[in-house]
């Protein structure tokens, strides 16, 4: 029997761009459902999708794990709330899925209004071979698919990191597990970043350096995550700078150094493959 497929979509605040959303979507997924994360006002029903609400923003880890104990379908296709699909999706994710066992993620394509694809290509560094479909060490939220049975067996997302971060941290749970993550570049979304729903500025640095020091943490050998701090507090600093969030980093670079976690590290074979694919092992 052929798998099941769902479309998921998580909203905060976005009630036009998420019938946009549902309505890119093709009419071969078995269920789409959208939960309305806490928006204000609550989201009227759309079209065509089942339509559940939290009162509380549980943030993306939250809500997307949220949206995983809803369905009832074998694989699952995540869409920002702010992007489309440009094209069919439920029918090659099937195909995908079912022919490698192993495979716990899909990651789509994702371009920007403009074509550009640099800011979310699942590969480190400047984008490069976009058309070619090939082994991936991490996915980006905007678009992907996942196997529910192998998502459930790591413990899902980590609700702990809210936002930013989830994605790299939940790749990295799958590969120890022994599972795989493959780009496929036939399987395309637009992302049209929204200005709303959107964390304040602020807060945003100090979100990144706290998950960042966390998955260093939990996942990296300890030279390995000594750098990858490093690298990111350069990074995270000016924007926290800029948009007068010092504080608030200073605060999160001790959360993030201090919160238990549960440190399970690659080996350092593991380390070098996901290096090698691209991932996000050193920065």
């Amino acid at each position: 029997m052929p798998a099941t497929v769902a479309a998921l979509i998580l909203c905060h605040n976005r009630p036009d761009e998420v019938v946009d959303a549902v309505a890119s979507l093709d009419a071969g997924f078995d269920e789409i459902i959208v939960l309305d994360n806490a928006s204000e006002p609550p989201l009227v029903p759309i079209p065509g999708a089942r339509l559940i609400r939290s009162d509380e923003n549980t943030g993306v880890c939250g809500g997307r794990n949220r949206l995983l104990a809803e369905c009832r379908s074998d694989l699952a296709v995540f869409l920002d709330d702010d992007a489309v699909a440009l094209g069919p999706l439920s029918g090659l994710v099937r195909e995908r899925f079912a022919a490698d066992p192993t495979l716990a993620v899909i990651a789509f394509r994702i371009t920007r209004p403009d074509g550009a694809v640099d800011l979310e290509h699942p590969f480190r560094g400047k984008a490069d071979r976009v058309d070619l479909a090939r082994p991936a060490a991490y996915f980006v939220g905007a678009g992907y698919a996942v196997r529910r049975a192998a998502v459930d067996s790591v413990g899902g997302y980590d609700e702990s990191l809210f936002y930013s971060t989830e994605e790299i941290d939940l790749s990295m749970k799958l590969i120890r597990a022994g599972s795989t993550i493959w780009y496929e570049p036939s399987l395309a979304v637009e992302h049209r970043p929204s200005t709303r729903g959107r964390a304040i500025a602020p807060e945003v640095p100090a979100m990144r350096m706290r998950n960042r020091l966390l998955y260093a943490r939990r996942h990296l050998k300890f030279p390995v995550a000594v750098v990858h701090g490093v690298i990111w507090a350069g990074h995270t600093f000016p924007t926290a700078r800029r948009s007068g969030g010092l504080r608030r980093w200073g605060r999160a670079i001790r959360d993030g150094l201090r919160q238990p976690v549960d440190r399970r590290p690659l080996t350092w074979a593991q380390h070098r493959s996901t290096h090698q694919l691209g991932g996000r092992v050193w920065y």
